[in-house]
């Protein structure tokens, strides 16, 4: 369900406090916010020094019997998945677009050498792919490779919630989903890469066998085989069902009003409570509401921003629709602060009114979608039904 006023409910937090709020939410309090944001070159270089750090870390950790140590492991291995999918959906993503270096050439380089060594889809057939997403004419359709991704899972038009719930849970928890995820990244970038990515991929194969025998198997799949397969996997496929309206009306939107009715902002955080009335019961009450506001925004909002919706991808639907505000898309690393700046400037794209907040709204809202969705033939019936979805969303949730 989308929802409006959520980062504005948060304002009563010092001001010194907000550039926090708007690092673990994903969106600033105002247009007016100072953007506090790490230069695009020093955030390419420590990222991958992040991630090498958490790997030492987790094995020397997995050697520890203590429960200090292994309670530590949890909060390593989030830090490790969001880096690696940092270094795929942030910056391998931007360089195919040539936007994450001011050269061609380097954008390109990058482009070959990340996917070899993190094993994923190589460069050539991510680009194809991706571009192809962008296209109007293949955007969250059938034909988009993300859209068909998801139907092979189950996650298809005309099922029911109850059903997809099933679906996902059994998909995160399949030792056949995570082989099946784990063979299509290693044939990619170890059969079909061009021969200079074949090459870095074997070797980083030969590091990996190194690795296991120095650190032992234990560490070797605590610091690095799980993190790097199974929470990587789930990591992934969690930002791929909510990222946008996938396959929902059975054709390309007509129109760039239809275009944009497919995305969405991704937001981690809830409602901060309100203060009803005086008196000493309603104050503790709602002493006990921000102590459980807290807990859930560091045990639930925090690892999902940490883990999942990583570095711009809560303004996903500023990098599509950007150009709708008259703005740069190329300036992706101010993105956060770009969209509200949008929203405040009279929000062409809309932005302000497609806001969805925590994980399970997000899934709960893709599923409402899902499960009201049926193949039409034109774009207006298509926007027609996401309203549809949305009016039976608002229904049950009352």
């Amino acid at each position: 369900m989308f929802e409006q006023g959520v980062r504005e409910s948060m304002k009563r937090f010092p001001i010194l406090l907000q550039p926090i709020l708007t690092c673990l939410t994903g969106k600033p309090l105002g247009e007016s916010e100072k953007a506090y944001s790490i230069p695009k070159t020093l955030d390419i270089a420590i990222t991958p020094l992040i991630g090498a750090l958490a790997i030492q870390l987790l094995a020397v950790l997995a050697e520890s019997n203590t429960p200090a140590a292994w309670s530590l492991i949890p909060l390593l291995w989030i830090v490790l998945v969001g880096v690696l999918r940092k270094l795929q959906v942030t910056h391998l993503h931007h360089a195919i677009h040539n936007r994450l270096f001011c050269s061609a050439t380097l954008n390109k380089l990058y482009s070959r050498l990340i996917p070899s060594i993190i094993f994923v889809q190589n460069g050539s057939e991510y680009k194809k792919e991706h571009l192809a997403h962008h296209n109007a004419d293949i955007f969250t359709t059938k034909q988009d490779a993300d859209a068909a991704f998801l139907a092979q899972l189950g996650f298809i038009p005309g099922r029911t919630r109850k059903e997809l719930w099933q679906t996902l849970w059994i998909t995160v928890l399949s030792p056949a989903f995570h082989a099946l995820f784990l063979q299509a990244r290693l044939r990619s970038i170890l059969v079909r890469g061009k021969s200079h990515e074949l090459t870095l991929a074997w070797v980083m194969v030969g590091l990996h066998l190194l690795f296991a025998a120095l650190l032992g198997l234990k560490a070797y799949l605590i610091a690095v085989f799980i993190p790097m397969t199974v929470l990587y996997h789930i990591s992934a496929l969690l930002q791929f069902l909510t990222e946008h309206a996938w396959d929902v009306t059975g054709s390309a939107p007509a129109d760039w009003e239809a275009y944009a009715a497919r995305c969405w902002g991704r937001f981690c955080g809830e409602r901060y409570p309100e203060r009803s009335g005086d008196g000493l019961i309603r104050t503790m009450r709602h002493m006990i509401q921000v102590v459980i506001w807290s807990v859930r925004m560091l045990v639930i909002h925090a690892p999902v921003r940490l883990g999942c919706l990583v570095s711009d991808l809560p303004a996903h639907d500023w990098h599509h629709l950007a150009h709708l505000a008259g703005q740069n898309s190329r300036d992706w690393p101010r993105s956060l602060h770009l969209r509200q700046a949008a929203i405040a400037c009279g929000d062409r794209p809309c932005f302000a009114k497609r806001e969805l907040w925590g994980i399970s709204n997000m899934i709960e809202h893709q599923f409402h979608w899902l499960e009201y969705a049926q193949p039409t033939r034109s774009s207006s019936a298509g926007k027609a039904l996401a309203t549809g979805a949305d009016q039976q969303f608002l229904i049950a949730a009352e």
